[in-house]
């Protein structure tokens, strides 16, 4: 036996309610996301002074091989030591801020990158240690 008329009208009329608000929703996430970007773009503008580089670029910075110097000559008289602390010792010496995470993270970069090259030329050995980060022995 069919419906009555007035279950089926009540179904299809919910049915078209609950499509409309499908592509409202999609309309509402399609303006938040055209929003996002608009308040990201009126930030870039509105105080440029506060916007900072999140990554920086350090070459340019060091004379080819001067990290690799610096990080052997520090082993030699401190001993084992971690690529962070290396870095900091590294930014250290070149006056540069050491708060700056971003120049930090860019530097320690640089640092193993040297590092590793001096232990293939067998400057340096590299130790892993139980987490992520390496000892450098001297």
């Amino acid at each position: 036996m069919s419906e009555p008329l007035v279950i089926q009208t009540l179904t299809q009329k919910r049915a078209e309610i609950l499509g409309r608000f499908k592509a409202y929703e999609a309309q509402i996430a399609h303006a938040k996301h055209d929003l996002a970007h608009l308040n990201a773009t009126i930030e870039l503008f509105a105080a440029p002074e506060r916007q900072r580089a999140r990554y920086m670029v350090s070459h340019g910075f060091f004379k080819k091989g001067e990290i690799a110097d610096i990080c052997v000559r520090h082993l030699d008289v401190d001993g084992d030591m971690t690529t962070r602390d290396l870095a900091e010792r590294v930014m250290a010496e070149r006056d540069l801020d050491i708060s700056d995470a971003a120049m930090r993270n860019s530097v320690v970069f640089k640092a193993v990158q040297a590092l590793r090259h001096a232990e293939h030329r067998k400057f340096v050995r590299m130790v892993e240690m139980y987490r992520p980060s390496g000892i450098c022995l001297g």
